[in-house]
């Protein structure tokens, strides 16, 4: 038994001798910097690129086998620039000697430092990190084991890595194709000791710059990455990222919490559980200088493979704004297109433009832009975005319907909208205090070469709309823009109590834009709507009218100048307001035969009906057909109004029709069978009516002076000279009475 003692411990004491002369004489004897060129061609040959240690390789073997290379660097393939493809300051790495007797590895920490990747695309497409993965790898199922016992080829089982500690790296990536600069840098990456199965700390900080430094993004994670033994998966618990986002002036910090993320490192898919992502921005650039949100999502899966992600659900807040979302996406690499719902919680427009920092518009309601909501269903991909089973709240009004927009060299827009109620007028400023007269005139340059950009086809309907005074009902129109030319047709609605039907047309081809209206009006009801429309309460009637008009201008201002066109009409059983021409008649006459004027039955004018046509030439309205029907007269004349200045001048004849009674004597008027000229003109708001009785009178005055003077009708012709001068006289003494009594 001492024996065989002996013989172990003296066995032991050679171990220890030879480990102990291995320690000393190794290092000494072996230089691994001689096997330098040697491990260059290697990496050569295998890779098909330059490869080069400048550094210094060491080593040592107790108690670690270890090894450590100084500046290494990978160089690219031909066609791309001469700057390294990898670069490495230096590297260490080692291992416990005693466990390799039984095959087991324990490695120490894993050092990187100064690493430099330059990853760069050219303008065709290739790459320089194209070719460097082989397709020799062993499957899986001949792999060594990641842990526990040792192959029974012999190979080592990994048992622990002491850790990775990567410092100062910087990965740089430039794509000439989209003329793209991305440069991220890993300051520092540290973790706890690594095992199979065990969960380590991790910690990195990092600092990507786009646009050659416009933009940087910094971030700082904190995790506790609890790996799968079989390496196939892992779970990082207690996330923490932090960062901060600056582009000039404007600074935007960020904290991303999620309690749970899965990761399947043997496949492509990562599952995040119970993300919260608190960020704040501010600057200049940033509305209301500061703004603060937050994201939160329950769940969140991603498969690269498949190119799929899903988050069932998840709410976004900002600047008041409550948002909640389900969100599908498909091909996210290559081609991302997503689709899911969306809805806008209630909010008020109002505070919102508010805590942006933007002005409130002054509206002539200032109750409005009170609320709003939006609920639909939406698809986008990286050109288009698509609304369906769209439902927008504004105040009390609701529009619904599908509408889809495309963006690109032409914006592509495609509508079916609805909406139930709107009174525009609402949110118009309001009626200036000024009065009108003494008020600037506003004029607006009018350009439209957005048009030239736009294919639009939408379709619109709505049961009731109000914009400048006028209301609309039954609306129903369709929308058309194509290559600078913007039609509306149809056009249709139900308006005070009648129809308009017709089309519009905007081209903007050339400037300045021609705008071009054929419409036709059928049993319009006057009254409201000269009311509504420019508060003109002078004239009633059922009216039937038709136009083809157009005008061109490079502002506001010229609109009406340039108006030209053709229209025609007739308004029936209505009434000019304020002005009375029968009565105007008889006073006039009443006053040359110096008698009192009649007691005024009405102060309107009725008519059974007033039709005729008109051109209009550079703003000017001419009309040479005008004929009407009213109580006691027959009505006819021509004139012109001036659209742009609101006046008009017309000249009428009116003709008393024999059956014509004196109000104030219920008798034949003798002026019966008279034709009488009249002048209208003024304002349109208050025109002048002035009756001209020069004619009547002094036929009648010399009548009655050959009556008294016995003077037969054979003889007239002879004494009518020498009554001249005597009847218009009389004549001017009857007007200049009549203009005093006025």
């Amino acid at each position: 038994m001492s024996r065989l003692l002996q013989i172990i411990l003296g066995l032991f004491g050679l171990l220890v001798v030879l480990v102990l002369a291995a320690v000393i004489i190794i290092p000494l004897v072996v230089d691994p910097n001689d096997y330098r060129d040697h491990i260059a061609r290697g990496v050569e040959e295998d890779t098909g690129r330059s490869f080069e240690i400048e550094g210094e390789i060491s080593l040592s073997v107790f108690p670690w086998l270890g090894l450590e290379v100084g500046r290494m660097r990978l160089g690219n393939p031909p066609g791309f620039d001469e700057a390294p493809f990898v670069e490495i300051g230096s590297a260490a790495v080692g291992a416990k000697l005693l466990p390799l007797l039984s095959r087991r590895l324990e490695i120490s920490t894993l050092r990187l430092d100064g690493l430099r990747v330059n990853l760069v695309k050219l303008a065709d497409g290739s790459a320089n990190w194209e070719g460097l993965g082989g397709d020799d790898a062993a499957p899986s199922s001949d792999r060594a084991p990641s842990g526990g016992a040792p192959a029974g080829d012999g190979s080592f089982s990994l048992d622990r890595i002491g850790g990775l500690r990567l410092s100062d790296a910087i990965v740089r990536y430039e794509d000439r194709q989209q003329g793209s600069v991305i440069e991220a840098a890993l300051p520092r990456l540290v973790t706890g000791e690594l095992a199979p199965g065990q969960p380590f700390p991790l910690e990195a900080e990092a600092m990507v710059t786009l646009d050659e430094g416009a933009t940087r993004i910094a971030a700082k994670l904190e995790a506790r990455v609890r790996p799968a033994r079989d390496g196939s998966a892992a779970t990082l618990e207690g996330t923490k990222l932090d960062g901060e986002i600056s582009a000039g002036a404007a600074r935007q910090s960020f904290e991303l919490r999620v309690p749970t993320v899965d990761l399947a490192l043997a496949g492509p898919t990562l599952e995040l559980q119970g993300l919260e992502l608190d960020f704040q921005a501010s600057g200049p650039e940033v509305p209301g200088g500061s703004q603060a949100g937050r994201l939160a999502a329950p769940t969140a899966r991603a498969d690269l493979d498949a190119q799929t992600l899903s988050i069932p659900s998840f709410s976004v807040e900002l600047a008041g704004l409550r948002l909640a979302a389900e969100l599908d996406g498909t091909r996210i690499v290559d081609a991302p297109s997503f689709a899911g719902r969306l809805e806008i919680a209630e909010f008020s427009p109002r505070a919102l433009l508010q805590r942006l920092g933007e002005e409130v518009p002054v509206t002539a309601d200032g109750a409005v832009l009170g609320k709003a909501a939006l609920n639909a269903r939406f698809r986008a991909g990286t050109e288009t975005v698509e609304l369906e089973d769209l439902v927008l709240l504004l105040d009390d009004t609701r529009l619904t319907g599908n509408a889809a927009v495309g963006v690109g060299a032409v914006t592509r827009v495609r509508a079916q909208l609805a909406l139930d109620a709107i009174d525009l007028d609402r949110y118009l400023p309001p009626e200036p205090e000024t009065p009108p007269e003494e008020a600037p005139a506003g004029d607006v340059a009018l350009a439209f070469d957005w048009l030239k950009g736009l294919d639009l086809d939408a379709s619109f309907r709505a049961g009731r709309l109000k914009v400048n005074g006028l209301t609309l009902t039954e609306l129903d129109a369709r929308a058309v823009a194509r290559e600078g030319v913007l039609t509306l047709q149809p056009f249709g609605a139900a308006l005070y109590g009648g129809q308009v039907r017709g089309s519009a047309r905007l081209d903007a081809r050339q400037a300045p834009a021609t705008f071009s209206l054929d419409q036709s009006l059928s049993a319009l009801q006057l009254l409201p709507f000269v009311q509504d429309l420019a508060g003109f309460d002078r004239l009633t009637g059922v009216a039937q009218l038709t136009a083809k008009l157009s005008t061109s201008a490079a502002s506001t201002a010229g609109l009406a100048s340039g108006l030209n066109g053709e229209l025609s009409f007739d308004v029936s059983d209505g009434a000019f307001k304020g002005v009375n021409l029968w009565y105007e008649i008889q006073r006039a006459n009443a006053v040359a035969r110096g008698r009192a004027a009649p007691v005024r039955s009405s102060s309107d004018t009725d008519f059974r009906q007033l039709r005729g046509t008109a051109v209009i030439r550079d703003g000017k309205l001419v009309n040479q057909d005008l004929v009407g029907g009213l109580p006691f007269l027959a009505l006819a004349g021509q004139g012109e109004v001036d659209l742009a200045g609101s006046v008009l001048d017309y000249r009428l004849t009116a003709t008393v029709i024999r059956e014509a009674i004196d109000e104030a004597t219920g008798e034949r008027h003798e002026l019966a069978g008279a034709s009488l000229p009249l002048r209208l003109r003024g304002s349109l708001d208050s025109p002048s009516v002035s009756v001209d009785l020069g004619g009547v009178l002094r036929d009648r005055v010399q009548q009655e002076a050959l009556q008294r003077l016995g003077i037969q009708e054979e003889d007239r012709k002879a004494a009518e000279e020498e009554l001249k001068d005597r009847a218009l006289d009389r004549v001017r003494r009857l007007q200049d009475r009549l203009r005093r009594d006025d």
